[in-house]
């Protein structure tokens, strides 16, 4: 499986470590082990997104017309090619977060612009914004699909705040297309404050919900040969779930060879060993994310991120696996 950019960054930076140690340091008498109480009691509160949620367990209602509207375009049975482009699985990382920079950064020009004087630069870092705002619930729509429960109500929450933004924005284009600048000002004032609240609903979906990180980020497997099922246990073509080091890992024998990658699906969790095989891929049967079973790669989304992939070797009748080295 090729290194991802990002890891050969990392590989590439190692002096890194010294500062980064050195600021955890200096905030260590606030936010350690043994930090400031006070601090720590307000940092770890109840979060005023969960006191909305439960406020507001009607919205699971339209929450789930929408997603059903969108099925056929953005579910588990909906059109790959787009599914890849909006997710972000050509990226390698979920591209809504990097999209959402956009209208935020264009409308925060706007502020600044309208404080400066420069009018038409302001009116065009708006507009721009407005274009932008189209783009983010594209991808954000894609990303929020196959949301459940609480996460799905929160994003739809989220997504209704962005378009109720957008929405006022264009408002505030109108009105300065008009000659009345400063109440369109005043619109896009207040259309910022709503963009911001939601921009900070949207983070407790991927920081306190997970949407959007890799499942498999936190696992550890094992980098010694580690024995995990008898040979003559696994049948040709049945995919059968393992455990090593506590990784769940799927295993399958097919023309001689066996395959082993990560059994938890990097985009939600599915069981990949209970996913559909197609020559040398599995697609996991919670949210239709297709991978390589040579190496785990995303072949096509909702997934990002790739699995996991493990070496296997057959002695004394055992199958041994370790990871990969990348």
């Amino acid at each position: 499986m090729p290194q991802k950019l990002s890891a050969q960054i990392l590989d590439a930076l190692p002096w890194l470590d010294g500062p980064a140690e050195a600021v955890q340091k200096v905030l260590m008498p606030l936010l350690g082990a043994n930090g400031h109480k006070d601090v720590k009691n307000m940092l770890k509160g109840r979060k005023l997104s969960a006191q909305i949620l439960d406020a507001l367990p009607w919205l699971d209602g339209p929450a789930e017309t929408v997603q059903k509207a969108l099925a056929p375009y953005l579910g588990a049975e909906g059109r790959k090619d787009v599914q890849d482009i909006l997710n972000g699985t050509w990226f390698g990382h979920p591209l809504h977060p990097a999209i959402v920079m956009l209208p935020l950064g264009f409308w925060t020009t706007t502020m600044v612009l309208d404080l400066a004087g420069p009018e038409e630069a302001a009116d065009l870092s708006l507009r721009l914004g407005v274009v932008g705002a189209l783009a983010a619930a594209a991808t954000g729509a894609a990303q929020w699909q196959d949301t459940w429960g609480k996460a799905r109500r929160l994003g739809f929450l989220h997504a209704s705040l962005n378009l109720s933004a957008a929405g006022i924005y264009t408002g505030s284009w109108m009105l300065r297309a008009q000659g009345a600048r400063k109440t369109g000002v005043l619109l896009s004032s207040l259309g910022y404050g709503v963009g911001l609240f939601s921009a900070w609903l949207g983070g407790d979906l991927s920081y306190d919900l997970g949407i959007g990180v890799n499942r498999t980020a936190f696992a550890e497997p094992p980098s010694d040969w580690t024995e995990v099922l008898n040979e003559s246990d696994l049948a040709e073509n049945t995919p059968r779930r393992v455990v090593a080091n506590g990784v769940p890992i799927m295993l399958l024998r097919r023309g001689g060879e066996i395959f082993a990658i990560a059994a938890t699906c990097s985009h939600l969790g599915g069981p990949l060993d209970e996913g559909q095989l197609a020559d040398e891929t599995v697609t996991c049967p919670w949210h239709g994310s297709v991978f390589s079973l040579r190496d785990g790669t995303v072949l096509h989304g909702p997934a990002t991120m790739p699995q996991p992939d493990f070496d296997v070797r057959v002695q004394g009748g055992r199958i041994a696996v370790r990871a990969r080295a990348q």
